[in-house]
């Protein structure tokens, strides 16, 4: 997904740009459960 290094100015910022590429690395896995399982029992 990438590194660790975060270009950014202050925590709040950095734990902002964190939890975005959370959410997008957790938005990844579940497409890929979806296709793996199309219809869950």
């Amino acid at each position: 997904m990438g590194g660790t290094l975060v270009r950014t100015i202050g925590m709040v910022r950095a734990k902002a740009r964190f939890g975005m590429k959370n959410l997008a690395y957790n938005m990844r896995c579940l497409g890929q459960l979806s296709r793996l399982n199309p219809c869950p029992a």
